[in-house]
Parts: structure tokens; C-alpha cells; sequence
């Protein structure tokens, strides 16, 4: 009977050990996944902020090309009074100096 016990004191040892390293291994596991888990976070904040900074950067280009359009508008409108008053002048007789 003393071998049977010696026997199973070494299987309950190996058995602690084995369940040791398996409770390190989820500990470091449980580690890691925090980790990832805060990184994760920081990941779609960074998107999210991404996003926003898309979102923005539309506006402004939608504001700056309806700013664009309308100064066209009025470069537009300025050239046909300009050619309008050069074709008055054109058509005043001036006295010749």
C-alpha cells in the first residue's frame, strides 16, 4: 500500500502542478485579453475621431465649393458689366484730344 500511496501522492503533485500552470496560462491569458480589450478601445477612438474628422472635412469642402461657385458667379456677372461698359464706351464719340 505504500507504493499505491506514493503513486497517487505523485499523481496528485503532477495533477497541482498541471492545474498551477493552467491557472498561470488563464491569469496571462485573462492579461492578455485586457490588453486587447484597452486597445480595442483606443482603436475605435481613433476610427470614430477619423469619422468626425471626415465628416468635417466634407462640410468644408461642400462650404468651399459653394463659396467657389458663387465667386464664379459674380467673376461671371463682372466680366459681362465690364464688356458692357467697354461697348458703351466704344460707342461714345469722344473729342479727340
Amino acid at each position: 500500500m505504500t507504493g499505491f500511496a506514493a503513486d497517487e501522492d505523485d499523481l496528485l503533485a503532477r495533477l497541482e502542478a498541471r492545474l498551477d500552470a493552467v491557472a498561470q496560462r488563464l491569469a496571462a491569458l485573462a492579461r492578455e485579453k485586457a490588453e486587447f480589450d484597452v486597445r480595442l478601445q483606443q482603436a475605435a477612438a481613433e476610427r470614430d475621431q477619423a469619422l468626425e474628422d471626415a465628416r468635417a472635412a466634407r462640410e468644408q469642402a461642400d462650404r468651399l465649393r459653394e463659396e467657389n461657385e458663387h465667386l464664379r458667379a459674380r467673376q461671371k456677372e463682372a466680366v459681362t458689366r465690364i464688356r458692357a461698359l467697354l461697348e458703351q464706351v466704344e460707342r461714345m464719340e469722344l473729342p479727340e484730344s
